[in-house]
């Protein structure tokens, strides 16, 4: 992903929404922490197979259960986060339209305020 300037031109403010995408490559810090924690990761999974637990439900009994739990546990957390994107978002300008009203109300109701405002 090129962020040079005279790549931005004529994208008004998409240029520093761009400077902040994470799909893009990853600068080499970044990447070395991801890759220590999908090896932290791996290695805790692997160690759920060799390490003796207090088991409290039947559930726990299988290797690797609290990772896939959890895996499961962020899926759902995102689909259910995405449906209710939809109920919850507003359009773009949802608030600019409220300032517009308010403004319009408030000039409506100081017009009848004035003498000689009256109908």
């Amino acid at each position: 992903m090129s962020l040079e300037p005279d790549a931005q031109e004529g994208h008004g403010d998409e240029a520093v929404h761009l400077e902040h995408d994470f799909t893009g490559p990853l600068t080499p810090p970044v990447a070395r922490l991801i890759r220590v924690f999908f090896v932290l990761s791996a290695l805790l999974f692997l160690a759920d197979f060799f390490v003796d637990r207090k088991i409290h439900q039947p559930a726990e009994k299988i290797p690797g259960f609290y990772a896939i739990y959890g895996f499961i546990g962020c899926v759902v957390l995102v689909l259910v986060a995405k449906q209710m994107r939809k109920v919850v978002m507003r359009d773009e300008d949802y608030y600019e339209r409220l300032a517009d009203e308010r403004d319009a109300a408030l000039d409506a109701s100081t017009k009848s305020n004035q003498p000689g405002g009256h109908r």
